[in-house]
């Protein structure tokens, strides 16, 4: 089968959408498909050679959040037996609708379309789209572009490549207990409510990966709150090289005080590496993702006093980091692996090629 994918980004940009269309086609390429992507490539941007075909349209900037690639809609008419559309994605959405052919159309609806003058263009290809995919019911649920396609929806959760993060040696038995926070430093992220949290866990350092526009508030409020001698900044750290900060971790947090917290791939990947992790109670994937007490502790939104008992706890029990880090890991195994996800899309590949009758819709 051969199937194209069209996508805003791909690597070397790092984000979440990037994260899953690379799983998805190195998923469905190691099942003996012929996967190709079509992505943007912005000003100044290296190219890395991938492990499958991916064609990089090259992109003059950004109007809004829309790419002038003009490229690209010539780059989306590959050949394929199945098209993939990532949501949102202004440009995708066109190159569909001026393709010609009754080459079936999937959608991940992985976020709505925030501009509302690309909803209607996004919503004639969800009406096009033979099927829609979620990763979660919460994604359904929050989804007012999904409102009225209920029927052609099918629950996939996202996976990840879990032997890269099986490798990562057990924490650290000396030393302090460190938390880990991997992420962008933006508002909806929490990340102030954790720092704000650390004077309560005296005994707790905390490694700080990631880049944005809150970082120079947030060193600020460590030095005001006098833990700052307590944080280690990483800035933007290279993907490939995450596993070595994952194994200086006794504990995963992630402190996200709004639904643009959607998944949180980063609870997968730690868990698959064996580590307790701390969510927060956002109403979305997160908590399908993190079983409360087993895989590791929720606490709620925008709670300094509860997510500093949380840390405290886990910091003082090695043996219930231990067990729910095992937890962790059987559960990436069980539900959020690569290849489950890679053999549930190709299912709904062939599924949609014989034409479209619900067979799991949410």
């Amino acid at each position: 089968m051969r199937i194209l994918h069209l996508a805003k980004y791909y690597w070397p940009r790092s984000g979440g959408m990037e994260r899953v269309v690379a799983d998805l086609a190195d998923g469905a390429s190691a099942l003996g498909h012929e996967v190709e992507v079509v992505a943007v490539r912005s000003f100044g941007e290296g190219v890395r050679r991938p492990r499958k075909a991916v064609t990089r349209t090259f992109s003059f900037g950004a109007l809004g959040s829309q790419e002038i690639a003009p490229g690209y809609i010539a780059a989306a008419w590959r050949r394929a037996d199945v098209i993939h559309v990532h949501h949102p994605h202004s440009l995708a959405d066109l190159a569909v609708l001026l393709r010609a052919g009754r080459t079936p159309v999937v959608v991940t609806q992985h976020a709505d379309q925030r501009r509302g003058a690309y909803r209607p263009v996004s919503r004639l290809v969800l009406r096009r789209a033979r099927a829609i995919v979620v990763p979660s019911r919460a994604h359904l649920a929050m989804s007012s572009e999904l409102q009225g396609f209920e029927p052609k929806v099918e629950v996939i959760p996202f996976g990840i490549d879990e032997s890269r993060w099986a490798t990562v040696p057990p924490p650290p038995e000396e030393g302090p207990v460190r938390a880990l926070f991997i992420g962008r430093l933006a508002a909806y992220k929490g990340l102030d409510i954790l720092i704000r949290a650390l004077p309560d866990v005296p005994d707790l350092s905390l490694d700080i990966v990631g880049s944005g526009p809150m970082g120079p508030r947030l060193r600020t409020l460590a030095q005001a709150l006098a833990v700052a001698d307590r944080i280690r900044w990483f800035g933007e750290y290279p993907d490939e090289d995450l596993p070595r900060r994952m194994a200086d971790a006794h504990v995963l947090v992630l402190p996200s005080v709004t639904t643009e917290e959607m998944f949180g791939l980063v609870v997968l990947e730690a868990m698959a590496a064996g580590r307790p992790v701390v969510t927060t109670a956002v109403p979305s994937a997160v908590r399908d993702v993190n079983v409360s007490n087993v895989t590791g502790l929720e606490v709620p939104i925008r709670d300094v006093s509860a997510l500093a008992r949380a840390l405290r706890l886990l910091s003082e029990d090695p043996a219930r980091r231990r067990s729910m880090g095992e937890a962790g890991r059987a559960r990436v195994q069980e539900h959020f692996t690569r290849a489950l996800m890679a053999e549930r899309h190709v299912a709904l590949y062939q599924h949609v090629q014989t034409g479209w009758t619900p067979f799991g819709a949410a």
